[in-house]
């Protein structure tokens, strides 16, 4: 009777939940309607703690291929240990912050009755999903300044982010709710890695010799190539605003007696040195020189660099093919003249997709998390492991 008592809850508590998340969506302009929260029964497995992972294609495994190797089935056999947890993956690929909450995802998370919930949302939210849509093109069409303009439309949108932060505001206080009913669930919200390069004298040294190695448009190979790492730095820090919404969004639920159950996962610093692949091949395949004269002869040069890290955590994705009209502007102190006939390039590895091997360092991240008491409490003790604190994903 005890446990049954348990997996129904009080009803005077539900009525007071329900009552507050309506208050909360009237304050943010928000449409929700209780009816979503009482159609299903509570899914609690007698015996088996529930997790729960809300999110978008990165918990839902896009282009993964193998449900195991997701972060929350990871977290579920590598740390939580089965069959005593039950984990229910809802991440979906293309679902944003305003989906989960309008379209059932935040309702079924709280009919779960979870006793752990991870949230990895607003990634997908528009425009912030140019970060991995049209810039993510532009830069693998080597189109840097049209990445520059993309990454800084995406800055510049201040109500997408404010807008991202109300409907955190939503969710978390469906987790402030849960916590009434279930006192021991914790919520993890976790934070999106930069898939892309860094910008690093690397990244110069890189541009200077694939230049040089095309000796015939070095002057015009350079001109497009040094537009990359301000392309680059501008993403990185759209990445750092995205994050600092989910942290600022935290860090009202911390306050308080059981602040320490709302939990931050960074995973931005853990990815450093795992960017994806950016393996880009520029070929002058005919060259004339002395064109028009008897001693004309042709050839040809290509230069090949990878921008990025050779062991990436990104699934790699479609090669790149535009045509590199840059490269037929010959230089102008080139000699004897030439006539650059013929050109073309390939940019492989770019990926925006997490692979099996950063998904289990989401999954270690999770683990080991710090609370507001960092280094003191990691999540998994405050779930009740005992297990010594590690520093993960190295």
């Amino acid at each position: 009777m005890t446990r049954h008592r348990e997996l129904l809850g009080p009803r005077s508590a539900l009525r007071r939940g329900l009552s507050l998340v309506a208050g909360v969506a009237l304050v943010i302009g928000l449409t929700w309607s209780p009816a979503v929260l009482t159609g299903v029964q509570p899914a609690a497995a007698a015996g088996c703690r529930i997790y729960v992972a809300a999110g978008d294609d990165i918990p839902a495994g896009h282009d993964l291929n193998d449900d195991a190797k997701r972060y929350p089935e990871r977290l579920t056999k590598d740390h939580l240990g089965e069959p005593g947890w039950c984990v229910y993956n809802q991440g979906a690929n293309e679902q944003t912050s305003l989906k989960f909450i309008n379209e059932g995802g935040l309702a079924n998370a709280y009919n779960k009755r979870p006793d752990l919930i991870t949230i990895q949302l607003g990634e997908q939210n528009n425009p912030i999903v140019d970060l991995i849509k049209s810039c993510f093109d532009k830069v693998k069409d080597h189109d840097f300044s049209g990445a520059i303009g993309c990454a800084t439309n995406v800055n510049a949108n201040q109500s997408a982010f404010d807008d991202l932060k109300k409907n955190y505001t939503t969710i978390l206080q469906m987790t402030r709710i849960m916590q009434s009913q279930r006192p021991q669930l914790v919520t993890a919200v976790v934070n999106y890695a930069n898939p892309y390069p860094q910008v690093d004298s690397k990244l110069y040294a890189n541009i200077a010799q694939i230049c040089q190695n095309v000796i015939d448009a070095m002057i015009s190979c350079l001109q497009r190539w040094y537009q990359l790492p301000a392309a680059l730095t501008l993403i990185d820090q759209a990445f750092q605003k995205l994050n600092q919404t989910l942290k600022d969004s935290v860090a009202t639920f911390q306050q308080g007696p059981n602040g320490y159950r709302w939990v931050l996962v960074d995973i931005y610093p853990k990815f450093k040195g795992h960017e994806m692949k950016m393996d880009v091949t520029l070929n002058l395949d005919q060259v004339c020189h002395l064109c028009g004269t008897q001693g004309s002869y042709m050839d040809n040069h290509t230069g090949q660099k990878n921008f990025g890290s050779d062991k990436p955590w990104w699934i790699e994705g479609e090669t790149g093919r535009k045509f590199p009209e840059y490269l037929l502007v010959p230089g102008p102190l080139i000699s004897p003249p030439v006539v650059i006939l013929r050109v073309s390039q390939t940019t492989e590895g770019m990926g925006k997709w997490v692979n099996a091997d950063g998904q289990k360092c989401i999954a270690d991240a999770i683990w080991d998390a710090d609370t507001i008491l960092p280094g003191q409490t990691p999540l998994k003790w405050i779930l009740g492991y005992g297990e010594e604190s590690k520093d993960p994903c190295n």
